[in-house]
């Protein structure tokens, strides 16, 4: 009985030492009895089957690259590697779409590195603007991603831009947006740091209905980061519009009257007078009342007689008048207190149509006092950083 006993206890404890040795060997040694299967160039679908066959998980970390969509790129555990399992296969998976090289734009200026970026089909996402004393204001110092890196052509670029070496804001071309098209322009302008201000329609038959007709401020034109461009589309030409629909109005084409209305009288200056384009008496009767000649009205009376006044009393200072019908606006306007200059747009529009009397960038605290000429009712309308702020109606 003692023998069997003996060896009870021997078995026992061969026992017990086997359980702990393969406890141990379960929890604190890796098993490595499954071979990672080769999966890169596979599509995904594929590739996760393969690898739960083998009792392997995987992860999907989803990057840009040239290969189709849905297909492996690469993996992180190389093809042949024993693991146990249960192990994470990490696998890179192409978005899709084809790659190309990104240009340079270091060193270029603003707009000129986003028009390159544009034409090889890039568009920038984000544009960060830093104090540097070595590189001039508006200049492109880095970009992410670099070249001569091929990314997909729908990658977004990050541009490192100079502000000067006291952090000046930079000013920036308004592109040539004639004849694109309407998203083509909204996306050109956001990627100059410039924004989209009002938008309009105006008939066209040069350029296609929906595309860009004219920006305003125009073409070329230097104006600071972030401020708005207002843009008209081209439709195509109804019955009732006039055949010079797209030809500036006369009274544009007036260079005193134009050298006029740029000009800005600050404080306590005097008004300004605008000159104008309204016909002259005679051809204004001449016109409207062919059957009336001039002949026979006195020269006292001739404003009491006029289309625009034909109740109106005979008054002495009315014959000092330039023209008959003609009145002034006295436009008076005070920029409230501004943290950065704005675009200032003053408009008026009376019987011979709409005119622009300001259109520029206005500061704060400036005062603007301008007399302007106009006939019949005049309704001048002031838009302050694109957005209407004043209207003002004359009579």
């Amino acid at each position: 009985m003692g023998k069997i006993h003996r060896w009870g206890m021997i078995v026992a404890f061969l026992v017990i030492v086997g359980c702990a040795y393969l406890g141990v060997k379960m929890v604190f040694v890796e098993d490595k009895n499954v071979d990672v299967p080769g999966v890169t160039g596979m599509q995904l679908v594929d590739a996760l089957n393969a690898l739960q066959t083998r009792g392997l998980l995987a992860k999907v970390d989803r990057v840009e690259a040239s290969a189709p969509e849905d297909t492996v790129v690469s993996q992180n555990l190389s093809a042949g590697e024993k693991v146990s399992k249960g192990k994470v296969v990490l696998l890179r998976v192409s978005k899709g779409g084809a790659a190309h090289a990104i240009p340079d734009v270091r060193g270029l200026k603003f707009e000129e590195g986003v028009k390159l970026l544009s034409e090889s089909g890039f568009k920038v996402d984000k544009v960060v603007r830093v104090t540097d004393k070595l590189t001039p204001s508006g200049t492109v110092i880095a970009q992410n991603p670099a070249a001569p890196q091929r990314v997909s052509s729908n990658c977004m670029v990050t541009l490192l831009v100079s502000s000067g070496a006291k952090g000046e804001n930079s000013f920036v071309s308004v592109p040539d947006l004639r004849g694109y098209g309407q998203q083509d322009a909204i996306d050109m302008i956001e990627q100059l740091g410039l924004r989209l201000g009002q938008t309009g329609e105006a008939p066209s038959d040069s350029v296609p209905a929906g595309s860009v007709l004219s920006s305003r401020p125009k073409a070329g034109s230097r104006v600071p980061v972030g401020s708005l461009v207002s843009i008209t589309f081209a439709r195509a030409p109804l019955p009732s519009d006039a055949p010079s629909a797209e030809a500036p109005p006369v009274a544009d084409q007036d260079q005193a009257r134009a050298e006029a209305v740029r000009k800005v009288v600050i404080k306590e200056t005097k008004p300004v007078t605008i000159p104008t384009k309204i016909p002259p008496s005679g051809e204004t009767q001449a016109s409207e009342q062919p059957s009336q000649p001039q002949v026979q009205t006195p020269p006292a009376e001739v404003p009491a007689q006029t289309a625009q006044q034909p109740q109106a009393q005979p008054k002495p200072q009315q014959a000092q008048r330039p023209a008959a019908g003609q009145k002034t606006a006295k436009v008076r306007y005070q920029v409230p207190p501004l943290a950065k200059p704005l675009s200032l747009k003053i408009e008026i529009m009376d019987e011979y149509g709409t005119r622009v009397l300001k259109d520029g960038t206005a500061k704060s605290g400036e005062y603007i006092s301008m007399n302007v000429p106009y006939s019949g009712e005049a309704r001048v309308t002031i838009y302050l950083g694109g957005d209407f702020v004043w209207q003002d109606r004359y009579n």
